[in-house]
């Protein structure tokens, strides 16, 4: 993990088990907005008073050339609207994303799917809508959190030491677990974790209870899912990703990560 300033060139889109970086061109506004409920007091007082109302949280709209490429492709991906997807979009800081980089998930409702030409080139418009109003994330208003594991193929369980809260403390609101399994060798399964600790050392960490994949088989994959923990949860300081692979499976592609309520 790098912190500081970084470019557009290393952001990555991932949805519903599959990489969209490759066709994409542009995606945002990534917003977290509160509705304003007006509680002035109006007998008294001079200026007017607002509290913070309900939260909004939405991806914006995605930009991307036009692929048909059967299963694979853009166009059979998402050619169909009005579903529900887990995405998450991971800013990686002056490289491709790492561990620890910023990343904002969730449950987002693919609002139409639009193809046009632009300056000569076929692209498509894929807008969201927002929150999927079933999503597990709706006790949540927060959707910025951070990868546990980066797009890549792991063999072993982890061992390697988690990276910080960025506040510095253990939490005690809960957050919710995202993950994309793109990938395996053969059949078996594979079950996608989120550890912590409260100490940054390979024997500390242990199961972050609730947030796991659940035992995902060769035929289920590609696949992603939301995990949400309970909004009294407790989150230890460190964080981590691991990986178990039974049954025959030897290799996993995956990309997990962690939002944490503050």
């Amino acid at each position: 993990m790098s912190t500081g300033r970084t470019k557009p060139k290393w952001i990555r889109v991932y949805a519903d088990g599959y990489d969209l970086s490759g066709f994409g061109r542009t995606i945002g506004p990534l917003e977290l907005t509160y509705d304003e409920a007006d509680l002035t007091a109006t007998m008294s007082d001079t200026v007017k008073g607002y509290l913070r109302n309900h939260a909004q949280v939405n991806l914006g709209t995605l930009n991307a050339v036009f692929d048909n490429t059967a299963s694979t492709g853009i166009h059979a991906l998402l050619g169909t609207a009005g579903i529900e997807r887990v995405v998450t979009v991971a800013y990686g800081i002056r490289a491709a994303p790492a561990a620890g980089d910023p990343a904002f998930c969730g449950q987002f409702t693919q609002g139409a799917y639009q193809a046009a030409e632009d300056g000569g080139a076929l692209t498509v418009t894929v807008p969201f809508q927002g929150w999927a109003a079933d999503a597990s994330t709706l006790k949540y208003a927060g959707p910025w959190g951070t990868l546990l594991h980066a797009s890549g193929t792991e063999t072993a369980v982890n061992a390697a030491v988690g990276f910080d809260n960025p506040t510095g403390a253990a939490t005690a609101k809960g957050g919710y677990f995202v993950y994309h399994i793109f990938a395996s060798n053969a059949a078996g399964t594979a079950t996608v974790i989120a550890q912590d600790a409260a100490t940054n050392t390979d024997p500390s960490f242990a199961l972050l209870a609730g947030a796991t994949s659940g035992a995902i088989g060769f035929a289920a994959i590609p696949a992603s899912g939301v995990v949400a923990l309970a909004n009294n949860a407790d989150v230890r300081r460190y964080l981590r990703w691991q990986l178990t692979l039974a049954g025959g499976m030897t290799t996993c592609t995956f990309v997990s990560a962690f939002v944490r309520a503050y």
